[in-house]
């Protein structure tokens, strides 16, 4: 579809969820590349398992990486854009199209595990599927939206959530679009690879959407 009828159906409005069609940025992100990364220029990396911080020293290595996936724990890559410019050309890709401050994460998540429970972003959210297998779970923001940003989110609060919940199962070169405010959360199936773009649109352009 067309940017302009992606961002007046869809954009801060409802998930979306496209099928094969983010095939050439498999690519971009795949095990050799994680190696790299942990090897070449250390990056910044939360190491995560089933909603937690884990107070364990980051891999240094794809070795590390893969002992700590059989353990079932998963590894967070934060600002990726700064460290591969394979990552900055997608993230340069999106922006082209949707104006905006653009962060990019690496998620490595083991199978049946999760990094983290049910929450929501400030930014939209855009995912791409490179490895692997993944479920994923949304639900609108009825209890939370109008937090300001300046203060901290209360996460507990889902448990008051009463919207009804959606799910799509995202395969390699599947991608996955979650509206700014939106619950989420996500199950692997799968060892699993993703990344995950985080974009602030720019108010103008926002408000030269048809909606």
């Amino acid at each position: 579809m067309k940017v302009s009828a992606f961002a007046r159906d869809y954009l801060r409005t409802q998930p979306y969820a496209s099928p094969a069609s983010a095939s050439r940025a498999m690519a971009i992100f795949g095990w050799d590349t994680l190696d790299l990364l942990l090897t070449r220029n250390p990056p910044d990396v939360l190491v995560v398992a089933r909603g937690k911080l884990l107070e364990l020293p980051a891999p240094r290595n794809l070795s590390e990486a893969l002992d700590l996936l059989t353990r079932g724990v998963g590894l967070v890559v934060r600002r990726a854009e700064k460290l591969d410019p394979g990552v900055a050309g997608l993230a340069a890709s999106v922006t082209q199209h949707i104006p905006g401050e653009v962060h990019v994460q690496l998620i490595v998540t083991p199978a049946g595990s999760y990094g983290f429970g049910w929450h929501y972003d400030h930014e939209d959210v855009f995912i791409v599927q490179t490895q692997g297998a993944k479920d994923y779970f949304f639900r609108d923001n009825t209890v939370e939206r109008e937090r300001p940003p300046v203060t901290a989110p209360d996460f507990s609060r889902f448990g008051n959530e009463v919207s009804p919940l959606g799910t799509a199962r995202l395969l390699a070169g599947d991608w996955l679009y979650i509206p700014a405010r939106w619950w989420h959360a996500a199950k692997c199936i799968e060892d699993s690879l993703s990344i995950s773009l985080g974009i602030f649109p720019e108010p103008f352009w926002l408000s030269s959407i048809d909606k």
